[in-house]
């Protein structure tokens, strides 16, 4: 699982591209990304690397404002598995603490049952 700034600029850049090779020009790409992640050009370098040293990305070349790259097989299925990613249930509280309570006296009369059998015996 990549994070924050990984996936989104591997999302940004698997949606720009399509299948085969594509020239993308890096400031288009980094004014498309979301402010709220703060990546920078050099960040976006990094990023890039990255991405290309994981076989995510396939780099025919590259300069200062432009990049020829393909997105690969691996890179597809990242996209499609964190898609189908299950959420998490939101469970209301009240339900959380009936729970706990019925595990506990679960617990408590368990305890009790094995007394009762021990005594027994």
């Amino acid at each position: 699982m990549l994070d924050k700034k990984t996936d989104a600029v591997l999302r940004l850049l698997t949606d720009n591209v399509g299948d085969g090779y594509k020239v993308l020009n890096k400031s288009q790409l980094l004014s498309q990304l979301p402010s709220r992640l703060h990546i920078d050009e050099q960040t976006f370098q990094g990023i890039l690397s990255f991405l290309k040293d994981n076989d995510y990305l396939d780099v025919k070349y590259q300069d200062k404002e432009e990049i020829c790259l393909a997105a690969t097989v691996k890179a597809a299925s990242y996209k499609e598995n964190e898609q189908n990613v299950v959420q998490r249930a939101n469970i209301p509280s009240w339900q959380v603490a009936l729970l706990i309570a019925g595990v506990f006296f679960a617990a408590f009369a368990g305890a009790l049952v094995a007394a009762l059998l021990g005594k027994l015996m």
